[in-house]
């Protein structure tokens, strides 16, 4: 390993904290623009466009202009979500501002306090398709599906496709990738250790195609995920460790996933968490872990 000299750690002290400075700046002269705009000042001084004063003067980019005037006109009365923004900047308030109202939003600003960015992100859409669903009448239709595939490819799946549908042709693709990994699915192992053993890591992310297995999700996995709590039964059983994106594995130990005593088909994002569930006890011990370990 490289030895890290004290001046290299006296640069990287001074550098971080210039990071810190002009980010900070950025964000005032985000919040800024709206008046800037308002009153044309960008004009005044002699810029051609509003865009053009914010990179001279800021160095914002087009896309921070347009964002920053987005989601502040979003939130345009509701000073709950501006304190939230002096406090933790526009893009923290981002997730929230096409969803919240003014007799939601001290509710929304309530969770980007205690959140993170992704994991208010997660759960906004979880919210969204929770209400999809519950305003649904009727299971939904199929979807379409536009695939580039080698003529090879295309005239083996047409081969199995025969004369049935080609829904049925995926499903028997899928049942046979699902029974082969089965055939090697290594046996549950009792253990005081946290550590996954390796042979049921490999199968666990082969299962999942190394993607988050939340409904709706399909983002590249980051943790792997004890469905029942492994503080709570002690047990590595590959039929109940899944994986998830670092989003969905926060809202887990939030215990803001319902039906996880199922299979992930049926997980859903819920607004809050089950007070008496088993894993109740050991979420809140995972938040009281995590507010100690961040720094």
């Amino acid at each position: 390993m490289e030895k890290i000299d004290a001046r290299s750690v006296e640069l990287h002290v001074q550098f971080s904290e210039c990071g810190k400075n002009a980010k900070e700046w950025a964000r005032r002269c985000m919040l800024l623009l709206p008046d800037i705009d308002r009153y044309k000042v960008w004009r005044k001084k002699g810029f051609g466009s509003l865009y053009e004063y914010a990179a001279k003067i800021a160095g914002l980019s087009r896309n921070q202009v347009d964002e920053s005037l987005r989601i502040l006109k979003k939130i345009e009365g509701m000073p709950a979500l501006q304190k939230v923004v002096s406090s933790k900047g526009l893009w923290a308030v981002k997730p929230v501002a096409t969803v919240a109202t003014k007799e939601t939003e001290k509710e929304w600003a309530d969770r980007v306090e205690s959140m993170s960015r992704r994991e208010v992100e997660v759960f906004v859409k979880g919210m969204r398709t929770e209400s999809a669903r519950a305003g649904a009448e009727i299971q939904p239709g199929k979807v379409f599906v536009t695939m580039s595939l080698n003529p090879q490819v295309l005239d083996q799946l047409k081969k199995l496709k025969g004369s049935g549908e080609w829904e049925d042709a995926i499903k028997k693709l899928l049942n046979l990738r699902k029974e082969k990994i089965e055939n090697k699915k290594p046996d549950p192992v009792q253990s005081e250790s946290r550590h996954i053993p390796k042979p049921i890591e490999r199968f666990v992310k082969r299962r999942d195609n190394y993607r988050c297995v939340v409904p709706g999700c399909g983002r590249k996995f980051s943790e792997l995920h004890h469905a029942d709590g492994f503080s709570r039964v002690k047990c590595h059983d590959p039929d109940r460790i899944f994986c998830l994106c670092s989003g969905h594995h926060d809202l887990a130990h939030r215990g803001l996933i319902a039906n996880e005593a199922k299979k992930p088909g049926l997980w859903r994002v819920r607004k809050e968490p089950d007070r008496s569930g088993e894993r109740c006890g050991i979420d809140q011990l995972v938040q009281k872990w995590r507010k100690v370990t961040t720094f």
